[in-house]
Parts: C-alpha cells; structure tokens; sequence
C-alpha cells in the first residue's frame, strides 16, 4: 500500500483536537445553549448575525415546529442574547447589538463549523 494512504485520514466536520479550553464559550453554552432547540437557534443567529425573522420562518429554517422554539426565543430574548419588535405579522426577532453578546454567539457557531472567528467590526 503507498504511503500517502496510509497517512490519510477521513476529514472530520469538527474543528481540529486542541488542549485548550475556551472558557468563556464554555460557560456560555452552559447558561444559554440549554436544549437543542436554543443550540439550533443560538447557531442560526450565529451563522447569520444580521438575521431578523418571526418565529414561523425561523421555524422554518431551523426544521422545526413554530411552536416548539416560540418559548426558547422569548427566553433567549427575555436572557438578554435576542431582541425583538413587532411588525405586522408578530414578533421578529434577531441577535442583540451588543458586540460582547454578538461575539459569543457567533464564536459558537464558528466553533462547530471550524471556521476562525473574525473580529468584529464595532
């Protein structure tokens, strides 16, 4: 057998082992990321920080029953990670503009998908 494959190795979808530990994502994802249905959530607004979507559509996107994620976005709204305001169609809701809350969710999403994290721009 040549000896590039036995070197080779599947890719993996996870970001490469390392020994260290971001704290501070992991304390996020503890207090915020507490059901998979926040966790989906919680990388939809990462993935797409500028998002702004009621609860049906978000819904929608996330492959979900509207009614199953309306109380995990009114908590995550309540928590202080999403905003909302009113249109004509309900609530919308979207990430707050706080740069240290925006950050977090979006190193969290950046964390799954092995992507590096972009300072932000405020």
């Amino acid at each position: 057998m040549p000896a590039n494959r036995l070197s080779s190795r599947p890719s993996s979808p996870f970001p490469p082992y390392s020994k260290e530990i971001d704290v501070e994502l992991l304390a996020f994802i503890e207090r915020y990321a507490t059901n998979l249905a926040r966790w989906d959530i919680l990388v939809l607004f990462g993935q797409n920080p500028d998002l702004q979507e009621n609860a049906q559509r978000l819904a929608k996107r996330l492959g979900r029953r509207s009614q199953s994620i309306e109380k995990e976005l009114e908590d995550l709204a309540y928590l202080g990670i999403l905003q909302t305001h009113p249109n004509g169609r309900g609530m919308v809701y979207e990430l707050v503009r706080e740069p240290a809350t925006q950050q977090a969710v979006i190193r969290l999403a950046h964390h799954l998908s092995g992507a590096p994290v972009l300072p932000s721009r405020k």
